[in-house]
């Protein structure tokens, strides 16, 4: 993927895309890879060029909590950038990734040379923390079940008539995106796939029909 097709540079002329993509590192990173460590210092920028990562936190008992899923086309690091502060989260890839790299230095410099890039950047976290703060307002009033729920509708995707879930998610990711243990996961799991509400389709999970209000 060209950094050019990246949403957040659709506005920006080509000659300032063409200057930030010589600037930037690249590298490949395989999967499993830990690419940034909550509390470290916060001295880079990453674009995903291809790949996703995850983005998550551990509680004080050691459990993982998924934040978010970015994928190519994506970023992340900036906020620690823009604040001056260590990492907030932690960042792994899922896959083998290439990633392109921006170093602090550098963002300052594209920062104050160029307002367009200094707009686009603050807009993109405006809507990231708008849409943080209604999934946490969501999912604080909710009950597991209705978690579970609007995790997969968010998540699915439209393919040949079906709704999929695009990543491979196993009863302990599910756990950890919800706030819930994996044994409650698993029994809501089983009850939907009994109802014939979801099904597998090579590890992939598909949306049969409307998944009930309540559970």
């Amino acid at each position: 993927m060209e950094l050019s097709e990246f949403p957040i540079f659709k506005d920006l002329d080509s000659a300032i895309i063409k200057e930030i993509s010589q600037l930037l590192h690249y590298r490949q990173f395989p999967k499993k890879t830990q690419i940034v460590v909550e509390g470290d210092p916060s001295h880079s920028m990453y674009f995903i060029l291809d790949g996703r990562v995850k983005v998550y936190l551990d509680d004080d008992s050691g459990k993982e909590i998924v934040v978010n899923i970015h994928e190519k086309g994506q970023f992340f690091g900036e906020l620690g950038l823009v604040e001056g502060i260590p990492r907030t989260a932690s960042v792994t890839t899922l896959e083998d990734s290439k990633l392109g790299i921006l170093n602090e230095q550098e963002f300052r410099k594209l920062m104050s040379s160029y307002p367009e890039f200094s707009m686009t950047l603050m807009h993109n976290l405006v809507t990231r923390l708008r849409e943080a703060t209604e999934t946490i307002r969501k999912l604080g009033l909710m009950d597991v079940y209705r978690r579970i729920v609007v995790t997969f509708l968010n998540m699915a995707e439209e393919h040949d008539g079906k709704w999929i879930i695009r990543e491979k998610l196993t009863q302990q990711n599910i756990a950890s995106r919800v706030g819930a243990s994996r044994e409650m996961v698993a029994r809501i799991l089983k009850d939907l796939r009994t109802g014939q509400y979801i099904s597998m389709d090579d590890g992939y999970i598909v949306i049969n029909k409307a998944l009930p209000h309540s559970w």
